[in-house]
């Protein structure tokens, strides 16, 4: 038996290509679950965002404070510290902070930057909440105290 060598052979029949839509019902529920997922993400977000309004406040206070021409040293200390003392009442157990004052108020906010920043104006700050008076102190400067009461204010918890 000799099979005849050329045999020709029909063309291979090939399907129709699947045409890609997005009218399939997977892809509405991907849709939806997506959506979902983007308004919860924005949610938080805004509250977050809500949340946070106080420090925004407390920053926009202090930098108007630094740009106003007619409060003295003494005026923009004691405002400082009173919007710290605020905005600390705002996050912390208000029996902890309330009671807080001097030097013990000034190693809370220390504390919380694990550094060294208020304390070391200890002598300027007291001469200004207690006394209304600023005593010109070589190593007390209004602008790095005013930056670091920012800072404390971006990062205290």
């Amino acid at each position: 038996m000799q099979q005849d060598q050329n045999i020709e052979l029909s063309p291979i029949i090939t399907p129709d290509p699947i045409p890609f839509t997005m009218d399939t019902i997977g892809w509405k529920i991907l849709f939806i679950v997506l959506a979902c997922l983007i308004l919860f993400i924005a949610y938080i977000y805004y509250k977050k965002y809500k949340q946070n309004a106080y420090r925004r406040t407390a920053i926009s206070n202090i930098q108007k404070l630094m740009h106003s021409k007619e409060n003295t040293i003494s005026t923009n200390i004691v405002q400082i510290m009173f919007l710290l003392k605020q905005t600390a009442l705002q996050t912390y157990n208000r029996k902890q902070v309330a009671s807080l004052e001097g030097e013990n108020w000034l190693n809370f906010l220390d504390s919380k930057l694990n550094q060294a920043v208020f304390i070391k104006y200890k002598t300027s700050i007291a001469s200004a909440v207690y006394k209304g008076e600023y005593t010109n102190s070589d190593s007390f400067k209004m602008d790095e105290f005013a930056s670091n009461s920012i800072k404390w204010i971006k990062h205290h918890a």
